[in-house]
């Protein structure tokens, strides 16, 4: 890899770092009664699906961008997404087991579409 390569991964790396703290700073933190995948747009909750009622959810936005987000009885997997990079379908799927291990933790995050998926698990 040469420099311009590690910038521009260094600058997308900054940009889901920076995108994961305004998600976290400007919502405000709320006890949930059961397990659920929060997913949301721009920061704004979009949807709440509980893990008991396990679903496909299709983000569509105005401008184009689509999201398709798995939620099973144990977490979500963002299943596909019109982003070019495909970094948040690698992100594989976050859940009630493996949440604590994960690099992200709890979220899986489509930086391109500013979509972004949490697992809330009750305390």
């Amino acid at each position: 890899m040469d420099k311009k390569n590690l910038l521009v991964i260094g600058i997308i790396l900054l940009a889901a770092l920076a995108l994961l703290a305004g998600v976290l700073l400007n919502r405000p933190m709320t006890a949930v009664e059961e397990d659920m995948v929060i997913i949301t747009i721009d920061g704004k909750e979009y949807t709440r699906v509980p893990l008991s009622r396990p679903q496909t959810v299709t983000v569509k936005q105005d401008d184009g961008c689509v999201n398709v987000v798995e939620v099973s009885d144990h977490g979500a997997v963002m299943l596909s997404s019109t982003c070019d990079n495909q970094l948040c379908v690698k992100m594989g799927e976050v859940t009630v087991d493996n949440w604590e291990f994960r690099p992200n933790q709890q979220f899986i995050i489509c930086l391109p579409n500013r979509v972004s998926i949490e697992l809330a698990v009750t305390e």
